[in-house]
């Protein structure tokens, strides 16, 4: 299931860089020097420490949308927040077994060379999947 964490972004520093801190989950910090790095690097630290969290079983806190709570918890010493940007991030959950369809002769092409890498066809598929949204996101 999806979840909606803000980060704050900081007004660039004397480094030119814009600084990302997320309130709910203060271990969670990064930093990029343009826009677009900012919010690739912040769904990219927040997927990296939420699945830290879950591997070691810590609960995921409930995400604060409120901009109004948020700016309050905002870190002032870092200086004045430029913008908060909304990422989503989605969490761990059971794994479910769907049907999947396609020509016989890639499904089984898919499934060797899964095989050869130690994967499942179904691991090799959700993991090119991501690669592929992933690419798609940062517009490859």
């Amino acid at each position: 299931m999806r979840k909606v964490y803000c980060a704050l972004v900081y007004e660039k520093d004397e480094t030119g860089s814009y600084m990302v801190q997320f309130p709910d989950i203060p271990t969670c910090i990064t930093e990029g020097k343009s826009i677009e790095e900012v919010k690739y690097m912040a769904e990219d630290a927040l997927g990296l420490v939420v699945s830290v969290m879950q591997e070691r079983k810590m609960p995921l806190p409930e995400p604060t949308l409120d901009e109004k709570k948020l700016l309050a918890m905002a870190n002032k010493e870092d200086g004045a927040v430029a913008f908060i940007l909304p990422v989503s991030v989605y969490p761990a959950s059971k794994t479910i077994q769907i049907a999947l369809t396609g020509p016989e002769d890639k499904l089984e092409m898919i499934k060797e060379f899964a095989k050869s890498c130690g994967m499942t066809r179904s691991a090799f598929m959700v993991e090119a999947s991501m690669e592929k949204i992933a690419r798609m996101k940062r517009g490859e």
